[in-house]
């Protein structure tokens, strides 16, 4: 990738970072606004040649508790916005959280809830107005991985929040989702706002048994036997409970032509079909450090490339967390290398089939 600038007007956001554990999921050691992230980081993500950062946000920290805004803790994203445009980058800001919409407990009562949408979308109001003069650097993403039980659900609060926004920033650009953890498997039953100034953000961590292997927070334990990519996926019928959607993965082939590129290839067709004029941004993607290197390589370069094959653009997970682009040493990591490769491959395939 080419050496970030330090002044731009145009933001594209076609290749950006995630921030995590900064302002957001801040459990264990993880302070919230700790000075582990600063200038000379988004300096390092700018000389790498990124166009964004996606800062995930957790409103509770933001929020007053009287119906206002706690300033003093979003002085932090304000500083590193500022820095983020000094060096030329967008900034996504991203509700990871919100009341009634946590995606680590499954909480979807603002799918069901009419009041408590009033407060959610008064609060996204504050925000839009608080941010209202603010350039073209600054997006706004409505909310991070729904898991509303019925994907229709997700429709109808997406737009009141995309309203309470409108009211402030009527030309904002603002990313929408899919439901189940924005999946690319619900985008069926996507019902879009017509409104020129909104993009489609998705996630994808497929096969899930790859780039989650042996991880603590899943079903997917230490214990389990090491997955490759490329590779055939083990059986998991001793760490998953009977009829489980992974366990159909059993003795699967995993590579970017089976795993990735179709899936890829589906999204393309259905936004030919439904939305041909909407960006669409991977918002998420990424292999924890429990893969093997190679592997880690294998896997970010395999869908970066299917990302700028079809003009997607991207923000990996993540920058110095569990699936870390720069290491501790401070030295690019192997999926730092992965990124690079995906995006030669598609620089090349474009020169072949132009």
């Amino acid at each position: 990738m080419s050496s970030g600038c330090t002044e731009t007007k145009d933001y594209t956001f076609q290749r950006g970072v995630n921030i995590s554990h900064w302002l957001s999921q801040n459990h264990g050691d993880r302070t919230y606004a700790a000075d582990w992230f600063t200038e000379e980081d988004v300096q390092w993500i700018a000389n790498q040649g990124f166009d964004h950062i996606r800062i995930p946000i957790d409103p509770k920290y933001w929020m007053d508790g009287s119906g206002g805004l706690n300033e003093e803790a979003i002085v932090p994203f304000d500083q590193a916005s500022e820095w983020a445009k000094q060096h030329g980058l967008g900034v996504i800001l991203d509700m990871h959280y919100l009341p009634g919409a946590n995606f680590h407990t499954k909480e979807n009562s603002l799918f069901t809830d009419p009041e408590l949408l009033e407060e959610v979308a008064d609060f996204w109001s504050l925000i839009a107005e608080r941010y209202a003069s603010a350039g073209p650097w600054l997006r706004f993403e409505l909310l991070n991985e729904p898991v509303a039980e019925e994907n229709k659900q997700l429709n109808p609060v997406m737009a009141r929040l995309l309203d309470a926004i409108r009211e402030s920033n009527p030309t904002r650009v603002v990313y929408l989702t899919s439901n189940k953890w924005s999946s690319f498997n619900t985008i069926w039953d996507l019902r879009l706002p017509d409104d020129p100034n909104i993009a489609l953000t998705l996630h994808f961590y497929e096969p899930f048994p790859f780039t989650h292997q042996r991880t603590e927070w899943t079903d997917l334990k230490p214990s389990m036997p090491q997955v490759d990519f490329p590779g055939i996926v083990p059986d998991l019928k001793d760490l998953l409970p009977a009829g489980h959607s992974w366990l159909s993965l059993t003795g699967q082939h995993i590579n970017a032509e089976n795993s990735v590129d179709p899936k890829f290839e589906e999204l393309a067709k259905w936004a030919k079909k439904n939305a041909p004029n909407l960006e669409i941004h991977i918002g998420e993607f990424g292999a924890y450090n429990t893969a093997t290197p190679e592997s880690i390589q294998n896997y970010y370069a395999a869908v970066v490339e299917a990302s700028e094959r079809h003009g997607f653009g991207w923000a990996m997970w993540d920058y110095q967390g569990g699936f870390a682009i720069r290491g501790s040493n401070n030295l690019p990591t192997t999926a730092m290398k992965g990124i690079e490769e995906g995006i030669n491959a598609s620089v090349e395939l474009s020169t072949v089939n132009p």
